[in-house]
């Protein structure tokens, strides 16, 4: 890819748990996720089609195929923007479209910034954890680029969201990613998805950030399962070449929201 300037501000798009089915035409509580994704791209193709990168922070697939992520490919590629994802828990990482390896972490230079991506994903599990070996990567990449500011990526929630049941499935070892993203001044912004719901936690200057799936949302705060009424979304992100940034969160509200809330899991 095309890397920016070294002085050039970056648009990065955050899309996540966008729960493809197998079959294009398959509904999912309810809801078509390939026709709200496909929604979701033509809206980020209309606002932002010149975007430095998009970001998919988990849960591509519900029913987790090859052809289903060969289907994301196509259309994601259509959008002609550099494009990256991480696994989340409904994700197989047999056939998931990784930047490289999955038990890896890797840097993407982007100009004056640095987009991080890790796997919290663990086979047959909700929650997620980041192993030793990611975080020692980790600890490296920042050290190697104290010049850059930086994005990390992943797909499970590092704080609570005071909700009591998806927070039963938060990364399990959080304590042991802020250690060390303590020890470096550079770090920006932590990007996840499987809260299916827009939120901001500042934990010492850094900026931990989700956005809504691109079908069904979750209602926040809520003790059992629930869904909300909001419409599918995304994250827009502009990030500033001296290291600040500002963000927005999109709402495809012209969307009919025929949902079933009455289910009690997915």
């Amino acid at each position: 890819m095309n890397k920016p300037s070294l002085l050039a501000d970056l648009t990065l798009i955050q899309i996540s748990d966008t729960h493809l089915m197998a079959d294009a035409a398959s509904n999912f509580v309810k809801m078509n996720p390939e026709q709200s994704f496909l929604s979701v791209l033509a809206d980020i193709q209309q606002h932002y089609p010149h975007a430095d990168a998009l970001l998919h922070t988990g849960d591509l697939a519900q029913e987790a195929c090859s052809a289903t992520y060969q289907r994301y490919l196509q259309q994601i590629q259509a959008l002609n923007m550099p494009y990256f994802q991480v696994p989340g828990n409904h994700d197989d990482v047999a056939c998931f479209p990784f930047y490289q390896q999955h038990n890896a972490a890797h840097a993407i230079d982007l100009g004056t910034w640095s987009l991080v991506l890790l796997n919290s994903a663990v086979t047959g599990q909700v929650d997620g954890w980041v192993d030793e070996a990611q975080l020692q990567q980790l600890e490296q990449i920042l050290a190697a680029r104290p010049q850059q500011y930086i994005v990390i990526a992943c797909h499970h929630h590092p704080f609570a969201m005071q909700s009591h049941w998806i927070d039963q499935h938060k990364l399990k070892n959080s304590e042991a990613l802020t250690d060390v993203l303590g020890r470096h001044q550079n770090v920006k912004l932590v990007l996840f998805g499987h809260v299916h719901q827009e939120s901001c936690n500042t934990w010492q200057q850094i900026s931990f950030l989700s956005t809504p799936s691109t079908c069904v949302q979750f209602k926040p705060k809520s003790t059992d399962f629930a869904l909300g009424h909001e419409a599918p979304g995304y994250r827009v992100l502009q990030l500033k070449s001296n290291g600040s940034f500002s963000t927005q969160v999109h709402r495809l509200t012209h969307l009919q929201q025929n949902i079933n809330v009455e289910i009690s899991g997915y």
